[in-house]
């Protein structure tokens, strides 16, 4: 007989044994194929829920051995898509998951960028279709839902570089973008200075926006803000061309004599007062000089046709200046 000496030996083998066959059995990969498949993982998905659906796509053996080696790391793996394929043994699918070596998505939103500049960057980004970021940009109930009283999400996205793993939905995705301008505007000296101004959220977007689009250098931007405070304060049409080209739509041509004549809720030489919404996503510094603007008394800008502007407080001096830099070209306020 079996003394229990001998028998605690040969059950520490055959353990060993187990183990050994087991690590050897989970370094052998399911085939040969290197073709990535996109695997996405969601938060709070079981451990046996992410072996079977590996399983389910043929690029591991066994369930119970995937869940087995997940114990390296706690059984804890982190959610994203995973890029996996069917050359990898389940000992690196589980090693990759458990490090969190999933697929990231960036989007650069720059500043001036209009919403469907945006949508083509998220398309190219590979986050989802340009037509289906645009379809939710417009949707009343999301905007409603992530606190845009607007029709459109057009300047409520934050200009920066934002990362995105699709363990999130990308409308909570972009939600959090949204929410970055929200905390912006909820600090107490922006609240405070609105409330002076006798604007909200909404409008001083909408005029930092512009002022975005007319502005190429940072330090103009409170003196082309003070121009439209001063036209807006004397109730004189704001002449923004840019607010008439995205009224239009026709971001690539030439502003026409036809476009300045046609109505638009955002064409400003048609009415007075801001337009109806932002024409793009302004960065802080527009928003600052939109609601601190230089303290003079300019009522128009041209463009110097070098990325800089000559101001002025009367008609005749700014229709000389329009003469000199202009040449017959459309005229700036």
């Amino acid at each position: 007989m079996l003394r229990d000496r001998d028998k605690k030996i040969i059950v520490i083998a055959l353990i060993i044994l187990l183990a050994t066959q087991t690590i050897i059995f989970a370094g052998i990969s399911k085939g040969s194929d290197s073709a990535p498949i996109n695997i996405v993982v969601k938060n709070g998905t079981s451990l046996y829920n992410i072996a079977n659906k590996l399983k389910e796509e043929d690029l591991i053996y066994s369930s119970h051995l995937f869940v087995l080696c997940s114990l390296f790391y706690r059984g804890k793996l982190m959610a994203g898509e995973y890029a996996l394929t069917k050359d990898m043994s389940t000992i690196e699918i589980v090693r990759k998951m458990g490090r969190g070596e999933r697929n990231i998505y960036i989007l650069k939103i720059v500043e001036g960028y209009n919403m469907f500049n945006v949508a083509d960057t998220v398309d190219k980004s590979h986050i989802m279709k340009n037509t289906e970021f645009l379809a939710l940009a417009k949707n009343k109930g999301y905007l409603r839902k992530i606190g845009i009283m607007s029709d459109s999400i057009e300047g409520y996205l934050a200009p920066d570089t934002y990362y995105y793993s699709k363990e999130i939905e990308v409308d909570d995705f972009i939600e959090k973008i949204v929410q970055r301008s929200f905390k912006f505007f909820a600090k107490e000296d922006i609240k405070k200075r609105m409330e002076e101004m006798g604007f909200d959220m909404h409008k001083t977007l909408t005029l930092a926006s512009m002022i975005e689009k007319e502005a190429k250098l940072k330090e103009e931007k409170p003196l082309i803000s003070a121009v439209f405070h001063n036209r807006l304060n004397k109730g004189m049409p704001l002449d923004c061309d840019p607010t008439v080209i995205y009224g239009t739509g026709m971001f690539d041509s030439p502003i026409s004599r036809s476009n300045l004549n046609t109505y638009t809720p955002y064409n400003t030489y048609s009415f007075k007062g801001l337009p109806k919404g932002p024409i793009c996503n302004p960065d802080r510094s527009s928003i600052t000089a939109a609601l601190y603007p230089a303290r003079v008394d300019y009522l128009y800008f041209v463009s110097k046709n070098d990325g800089t502007h000559v101001f002025s407080k009367g008609m005749k001096e700014h229709n000389r200046f329009v003469a000199m830099y202009q040449r017959g070209k459309n005229t700036k306020k």
